[in-house]
């Protein structure tokens, strides 16, 4: 069976409240604010077979984030690791099942920053995303 990869995501991802906060580490990242949803193909996928996001991440505080493909519903177990601490890149690679639904075109990456209990309001998580790739199987 062939596969095939998109660029979710090629260059680095502020999201949080606080624009600058990685000013020191990070010069000139883009700052996303607290959501911004990722719109990205998937042409040929098979969506019964299995697929890998891949990714990187820096200062995720917590995992109480929403990080979502193609909508909430789709979504059990698809959490935004935690890093160890602010200093390091973090690699991720999650598993894309068939219930996240991917299609050949409009499918949704949703990355949203949340507070420590997973609110939407005061003061949410800053973090880094970067590298965004899914790789999946075709028909």
């Amino acid at each position: 069976m062939a596969t095939n990869f998109t660029v979710i995501v090629g260059v680095r991802q502020h999201f949080g409240n606080e624009e600058g906060a990685f000013q020191d580490i990070e010069p000139n990242v883009r700052f996303r604010g607290r959501k911004k949803e990722f719109s990205f193909p998937c042409p040929n996928v098979d969506p019964r077979e299995t697929a890998l996001l891949m990714f990187q991440s820096r200062d995720v505080d917590h995992q109480k984030h929403k990080f979502e493909i193609n909508g909430p519903a789709a979504n059990c177990g698809l959490l935004l690791p935690a890093s160890p601490n602010r200093d390091t890149w973090n690699g991720n690679i999650m598993l894309i099942e068939p219930h996240h639904n991917l299609k050949e075109a409009n499918n949704v990456l949703n990355i949203e920053s949340r507070n420590a209990s997973g609110g939407s309001g005061g003061d949410v998580d800053d973090f880094i995303i970067d590298n965004v790739v899914i790789i999946y199987k075709t028909r």
